[in-house]
């Protein structure tokens, strides 16, 4: 669905436009209807349409600025500018700002129509691109991390793979899954489960709105680079294992990197991740129970996605799963990475996080919504995650 945003201040103009494409695109999105170019820019900052639709002479920040501001920012929106007769000085300006179209006042529905559908196609054109481009580069991040990790690029290729892609590759933390023993599944299927395996994880980062990337360094080696070094990596370690707990029916050993490294210090993080793995001794259990015990903790991540802004404990959740508590704790912190307890607070920290920049509640209120009765306590244990409270972490959001 393409999105568009109105921007005139004349509402009447605005609300003939959305009528006039509300009947004639029904898989429009409208974003919204503004009265100036800076009301625009502030929204903007939060989503990006595909398309906008502007008058050039607005108050505050007229069209030509919000264009120029756009391009500025290599924003991807393309820019249909609504002018008068006699305004060929702005619409000169506006050429050199490259607007993707031009609308004369007065003008007419099927006017509105054709350029809006012009624009339309070449909307469509360039995500056919970037979408074939989408299947190509992970390939070709994939084989300069690996050439990375053979020590087969230095910081002169490594600049250059920077530049072929649109990602942020910054400081980076290693996971590294060792598959023991054998499987009953044919090398046929063997190869589409880790083809699976490896989509859903690098689908997993798209998701997340992380920079990341999976890939079989070895036969039986699957390795996670996370670029998006927040507080939140911890829990991608986690749901990462689980994913990989669901796809192989083998022994898992896991080992995660203790800190994120610059990209050229990669090899040294996989180096400490593959020892961490080696470290874990094997249990003792066989396949069969590694797959149970897989599945109970599995059953006990989606008892605490449900439930984390409840008051949600250990004995509560060993209950539920009729498993004694304290080997829960062992068996959650063997095979996630994390405790019981880092996990609940990552899931409930990332839930404040995000009321915290999409919504205007009181930070008592988000802290019971993400199961926090006493906001104090609250408080710290965001401060402690984050680097900072609450209300500045909610200050920074507004301001960038």
């Amino acid at each position: 669905m393409i999105t568009v945003l109105l921007i005139d201040d004349e509402p009447l103009t605005t609300l003939a436009l959305r009528k006039i494409l509300e009947n004639n695109f029904p898989d429009i999105e409208i974003l919204g209807e503004l009265t100036n170019g800076q009301q625009a820019w502030e929204l903007m900052q939060t989503r990006v349409p595909d398309m906008i639709i502007s008058d050039i002479r607005m108050p505050h920040l007229n069209g030509l600025e919000l264009l120029n501001k756009v391009r500025e920012a290599q924003l991807p929106s393309k820019v249909i500018l609504l002018t008068a007769y006699g305004e060929f000085e702005y619409a000169r300006e506006a050429l050199k700002l490259r607007a993707s179209g031009y609308l004369l006042k007065p003008y007419i529905q099927s006017e509105v129509v054709k350029e809006v559908f012009r624009v339309m196609k070449e909307i469509e054109a360039e995500n056919g691109v970037k979408e074939s481009l989408s299947k190509v580069v992970p390939l070709i991040e994939e084989n300069a991390l690996k050439k990375l990790l053979a020590g087969r690029l230095d910081a002169k290729g490594l600049n250059e793979f920077l530049e072929l892609t649109d990602r942020r590759w910054e400081d980076c933390r290693v996971t590294v899954f060792q598959l023991g023993g054998t499987t009953s599944k044919t090398v046929e299927i063997e190869q589409v489960i880790k083809i699976s395996l490896t989509e859903e994880v690098n689908n997993y980062f798209q998701h997340s709105s992380c920079t990341g990337i999976s890939f079989f360094h070895r036969y039986n080696e699957f390795m996670v680079i996370d670029a998006s070094s927040d507080d939140s990596s911890d829990l991608r370690v986690s749901d990462c294992t689980r994913i990989v707990m669901n796809y192989m029916d083998q022994h898992i050993l896991v080992g995660a990197s203790s800190q994120a490294v610059p990209l050229l210090k990669l090899p040294e993080a996989y180096e400490e991740a593959l020892a961490l793995s080696r470290k874990v001794q094997d249990s003792g259990f066989n396949s069969g129970a590694a797959i149970r015990q897989g599945a109970l903790i599995e059953k006990a991540v989606d008892y605490c996605k449900q439930y984390y802004m409840t008051d949600i404990n250990l004995q509560k959740i060993a209950d539920y799963l009729d498993i004694n508590k304290h080997h829960f704790c062992n068996l959650f912190k063997e095979q996630l990475q994390v405790t019981f307890w880092e996990y609940v607070t990552g899931l409930r920290i990332a839930h404040a996080k995000h009321l915290l920049q999409t919504s205007d509640e009181l930070v008592a209120d988000i802290a019971v919504q993400s199961g926090y009765i006493n906001t104090s306590h609250f408080g710290r244990v965001f401060k402690e995650i984050v680097g900072i409270t609450p209300v500045e972490f909610r200050r920074k959001m507004k301001i960038s």
